[in-house]
């Protein structure tokens, strides 16, 4: 009997310990997260209206900013509002995480160069110097040479009749066919993957997250429309309906990341989805309802966070797959023109070989530019690792069980 009286006033300690203040505060309107919501917003909107009737064309410095410039820092607000402050306001939770990372140091690299490419994509516009071609068009990299009939450096003993080219720490990366230099247009690629990043997560998460929460939360009939929607949208690919609003409007990077954003998060609301499921029936989670805590409170205190080492995983796979498509589609062609995206530059060393079929000393094979092909693509596979090494750590790190290990 005195076991079950010592079992029974721990149970009523637990309850008498919950902080009612803590569930109040989840009932405020101006919270950390709103309140960066809202001032970033006023900032954005401030800069807009500075951008339409005072600088016209230029916001800062040689930026000529477009829609999609917009969106992308409406993106970044958002992301430093749900992100960012929330992180900051559970810091130990983010420096065990850290902790458990620290023995994975492929994980640390991948997330170092994430970083590094997040940088210089969204400083691109201030550190870009601009279309500066040099005359020599398909030079090679420092070290390399090359026999491409183009106008380069050319013999070291100054001989008219020798056509290789030599590389040179002048252009240390080589050039294009227009005598850009390589290294610029793989750091400019950066700017377009920023732009999939930020722009499709901050659609993808909440629509995703939203959809499997509640799906799983409220089940019956809300579910199986939910899912019959998820479903449907499936079959359709996001790449397909960005090439039926190509046929009619042209190429537009936003539409395409709009697209992407809005028509490629079901797979992740089913996994949502199937761990809510599990996780609604939890004693904490009954116990948090029993005492008056309200369904929002307990889908941010106790749903989301132990979903979230299945949620970010599968973020990160996606965003990989996005900037795939991405520089896929650029590749085609069927981009922007003005975006230097990796893939255009890997197209480069295509279409220089188609032009030249009807052109004889136009003809450039593509091995003999390996430079324009393999650098951005070797950028591309980086960054696709990189979210698939910090996706699969995320998981672990973020498994309650690792504890245990």
């Amino acid at each position: 009997m005195s076991g079950t009286g010592t079992s029974q006033t721990d149970t009523n300690s637990r309850f008498e310990d919950v902080d009612w203040d803590e569930i109040n505060r989840s009932r405020r309107f101006v919270t950390p997260a709103r309140a960066t919501l809202l001032i970033g917003l006023a900032i954005v909107g401030a800069l807009f209206l500075y951008d339409s009737l005072v600088a016209h064309v230029y916001l800062i410095a040689d930026w000529r900013s477009d829609w999609i410039d917009w969106v992308f820092l409406v993106s970044i607000v958002v992301v430093l509002a749900y992100g960012i402050v929330p992180a900051l306001e559970r810091r130990r939770t983010v420096v065990r995480t850290l902790r458990r990372l620290r023995s994975r140091p492929l994980v640390l690299s991948a997330g170092g160069y994430l970083v590094l490419l997040g940088i210089v994509g969204l400083l691109w516009p201030l550190l870009d110097p601009g279309s500066s071609p040099t005359v020599y068009h398909y030079n090679p990299p420092v070290g390399f040479t090359s026999e491409v009939h183009a106008q380069c450096f050319g013999s070291t003993a100054g001989d008219p009749l020798d056509e290789t080219c030599y590389g040179t720490l002048q252009y240390p990366l080589g050039t294009d066919s227009m005598g850009e230099r390589t290294e610029l247009l793989v750091l400019a690629g950066a700017r377009p993957a920023l732009y999939v990043l930020a722009i499709g997560g901050v659609l993808v998460v909440p629509i995703a997250t939203a959809v499997g929460v509640i799906a799983g939360l409220r089940g019956g009939l809300v579910d199986k429309l939910l899912m019959s929607y998820v479903d449907l949208q499936l079959s359709i690919p996001a790449i397909l309906i960005y090439f039926v609003v190509y046929m009619y409007y042209g190429p537009s990077l936003l539409v395409l990341l709009l697209a992407f954003g809005l028509f490629s998060w079901g797979g992740i609301a089913r996994l949502v989805r199937s761990e809510v499921l599990q996780r609604r029936d939890d004693g904490h989670v009954t116990v948090a309802r029993s005492l008056g805590a309200s369904e929002l409170y307990v889908v941010k205190r106790h749903v989301l966070p132990n979903i979230t080492n299945t949620l970010l995983p599968a973020v990160c796979h996606l965003l990989a797959l996005l900037v795939l498509y991405e520089a896929g589609v650029a590749f085609l062609g069927f981009h922007e023109a003005s975006v230097d995206s990796w893939g255009s530059t890997i197209s480069q060393s295509i279409t220089a070989e188609i032009a030249g079929q009807h052109q004889t000393r136009a003809s450039v094979p593509a091995y003999q530019i390996w430079w324009l092909s393999t650098l951005p693509a070797l950028a591309l596979t980086l960054t696709m690792v990189s979210f698939k090494l910090l996706g699969d750590g995320l998981r672990d790190a973020l498994d309650p069980r690792g504890e245990r290990r």
